[in-house]
């Protein structure tokens, strides 16, 4: 798998993304009340009412994409249960490495406005 078919399955789980959570206000709703973003106001006490829920909406998929991309690139470049075991856990450090990011960006930005 070449960084040109990576790119290609980032920009395919992103667009879907967007389509189907971020482009519906309905979903949109319903986002702000997912796991991803619990975890972010849990952790980071990130105050949801003053993001909009399309700008935090956006920033999770970009993010859920790039893991999910990444992994898959792990897993066809490293045959065997190896790759797999590789790519589980370089799933969750960027798990954790990114939403630790993407949670300090919210806080400041959150605080920002203030």
């Amino acid at each position: 798998m070449s960084f040109s078919m990576y790119l290609l399955v980032f920009l395919g789980m992103y667009i879907i993304y967007l389509l189907f959570v971020v482009s519906r206000k309905k979903t949109r709703e319903q986002f702000k009340k997912s796991s991803y973003v619990l975890y972010l106001v849990n952790v980071y006490k990130i105050d949801v009412d003053q993001c909009s829920a399309k700008t935090l909406a956006s920033f999770v998929t970009f993010v859920n994409a790039f893991i999910l991309a990444t992994g898959i690139y792990i897993v066809f470049n490293i045959k065997g249960i190896v790759g797999i075991g590789i790519a589980f856990v370089s799933m969750l450090l960027l798990l954790f490495l990114l939403y630790h990011i993407l949670g300090k960006l919210l806080k400041k930005k959150s605080e920002g406005k203030r």
